[in-house]
């Protein structure tokens, strides 16, 4: 049996081939490997980090991989009925997974060495975890939690994506016949209702994104996504930041659907290494019976299918809803985890917020089954 010190050699062994630094802004950096994401992309976090409190950590191997850590302020919400009653500040330090080509060692390796650098106020959050690969593993080996409590936030979510085939109407014939034939009566009957009066706008420039925002912006402030969810699409903070480091870069690629020049529908992605991340999209409430979200989504796939360079897959990013079962022709099942320290902080927050949530999801349970759960929503949200 080992000793604590022979453990803890060990450890250091296996955790000697990676070094972490802070990244700086006009660096060279390994070009990012086809099929990545772009939040393995060192030089898009810097681009794209917050100018007030984001850094980027990059973890170094040996043979010259690297794979960055995105670094921001941050809180802990304790969340009951869509509400957050209570928030905890901390330092958050993102992991993005969809690693398939990285081993577990190494990555139980990288995140031992980032224990190191952790404060009284961090935590670590990993992010689109794929259910199976490497960083998924390495969420149950016994190293990784020796230094850290380990705890899912929500459940194993569905990710959704299409592939893109030859033409148009060959990623049709992918997807199932009664979503083909649904998707195609919808274009139409939006099509027969509007006619020359609807237009298809692309914006890739800065300039016109900023425009596109503008237009956007009230009619966001409208949706339920920014009245209930504070997730609405305007000028100013994250997005622009985004947006605009996408487009100095080639790689912004935004959609607007107009009647009569009023913007109705909306889509705000990148292009990354032959991937386009559909990022936001929403419309005008007005608008709902025709569906103008969906007749955008068609769209802006036949837009995207005839693009050279070739785009090979469109990634629907997190969450799952209906218009994405319909467009999608690939899945797979993804989590988000919080690491905690392992000292009396850490193991505080963990079981505090593990118990809340266990708390939380037993009374939106039963609050279900009693059919009062919109009820109680209303009163939270009214509070």
């Amino acid at each position: 049996m080992q000793t604590r010190a022979e453990t803890q050699r060990s450890d250091d062994a296996r955790t000697a081939g990676w070094q972490l630094r802070e990244a700086s802004p006009g660096e060279a950096f390994a070009p990012p490997a086809p099929g990545t994401m772009m939040e393995h992309d060192p030089e898009w976090l810097l681009a794209i980090r917050h100018p007030g409190h984001g850094a980027v950590l990059l973890a170094k191997g040996g043979d010259s991989r690297q794979l960055p850590i995105y670094v921001h302020d941050g809180a802990l919400s304790f969340v009951l009925g869509g509400m957050a009653l209570r928030r905890i500040e901390i330092r958050r330090y993102v992991l993005t997974g969809n690693l398939p080509d990285w081993s577990q060692d190494d990555l139980v390796a990288i995140l031992g060495e980032l224990r190191g650098l952790l404060d009284r106020r961090s935590v670590v959050f990993l992010i689109g975890v794929v259910e199976g690969e490497p960083l998924w593993q390495a969420l149950q080996s016994a190293e990784l939690r020796r230094r850290y409590h380990v705890l899912q936030s929500g459940r194993t979510d569905i990710r959704r994506s299409v592939d893109l085939h030859a033409s148009f109407d060959t990623y049709l014939s992918s997807i199932p016949r009664d979503h083909r034939k649904d998707l195609k009566r919808r274009e139409r009957r939006f099509d027969r209702q509007f006619g020359p009066r609807a237009e298809i706008r692309v914006m890739t420039r800065e300039d016109e994104l900023r425009s596109f925002l503008e237009e956007v912006g009230p009619v966001s402030r409208r949706t339920y996504q920014h009245r209930l969810l504070k997730i609405g699409v305007g000028p100013g903070g994250a997005i622009e930041r985004q947006l605009l480091a996408a487009a100095s870069r080639g790689r912004a690629r935004c959609y607007g659907l107009y009647i009569d020049d009023a913007v109705i529908a909306w889509r705000i992605g990148f292009l990354h290494g032959g991937t386009y991340f559909s990022h936001h999209v929403g419309f005008d409430p007005d608008y709902a019976e025709w569906t103008p979200g969906i007749v955008l989504h068609v769209k802006s796939i036949r837009d995207l299918v005839s693009l050279h360079p070739a785009v090979r897959r469109i990634d629907l990013l997190y969450g799952d809803n209906p218009a994405k079962r319909k467009l999608s022709n690939c899945m797979h099942h993804e989590g988000k985890f919080y690491l905690f320290p392992k000292d009396w902080r850490g193991t505080l927050r963990y079981a505090t917020l593990g118990l809340f949530n266990t708390l939380s999801d037993k009374l939106a349970s039963l609050a279900k089954g009693l059919h009062i759960k919109d009820g109680i929503r209303r009163h939270l949200r009214q509070r």
